[in-house]
């Protein structure tokens, strides 16, 4: 979803650095290469264990999830290129949300993009006790769908979707923006722009 299908990753970025600031965070490039594509609970699970923050979690957790989903109501967008792809993909594929985002935020989200609606299955991090880099999520979506791994392609844009979707068993294809080619070269297929993803398939 983030990073794919909506423009999410410099808000959750700009909410982030935003909260954590004002309790003496500031993340290096390692740190920004671990949230892209994980949990809700795998980044405070980090933030505490690394920078241990003076305030209690359960209420950092709380801002937290207050701001981004305020900056989401102000800005947030689909991905450019994905409308144009997807009209075309779905005349043809079924598809399907393979989330590490938590319910409620994919619901928040939905509320502003009717993102739903464009998916057969939506699998979000409440959906499976392993989350990316696991294959739990994708192997649970493919399972669904009734089909083999090597029957799926899976697009994403971050190290830790990267693995889940190999993992699985799935071809998946790396969109460049999030991280850098040289990044991304465990993908069967990198691309600069979603409407790339035509050629592949």
């Amino acid at each position: 979803m983030d990073g794919v299908v909506i423009d999410s990753e410099k808000l959750y970025s700009l909410s982030e650095t935003n909260l954590l600031m004002n309790y003496g965070v500031s993340f290096d490039d390692s740190d920004w290469a671990f949230i892209k594509g994980c949990t809700e609970t795998q980044f405070y699970d980090m933030v505490y264990k690394k920078f241990n923050p003076p305030i209690k979690r359960n209420l950092l957790v709380s801002k937290g999830r207050k701001m981004l989903k305020k900056t989401f109501t102000e800005k947030l967008g689909y991905m450019e290129g994905f409308l144009d792809i997807y009209s075309k993909i779905r005349k043809h594929y079924k598809c399907a949300l393979v989330t590490s985002t938590g319910e409620d935020l994919v619901n928040h989200i939905d509320t502003i993009l009717n993102i739903k609606e464009k998916f057969d299955i939506v699998i979000t991090s409440k959906n499976t006790s392993k989350h990316k880099p696991f294959p739990d999520p994708y192997i649970r979506a493919i399972k669904l769908f009734g089909l083999k791994a090597s029957n799926c392609l899976v697009v994403e844009d971050s190290i830790q979707g990267i693995q889940s979707g190999k993992a699985a068993g799935c071809p998946v294809v790396a969109l460049e923006g999030s991280f850098s080619r040289k990044d991304l070269s465990d993908a069967d297929h990198i691309i600069s722009s979603l409407l790339d993803i035509d050629n592949i398939l």
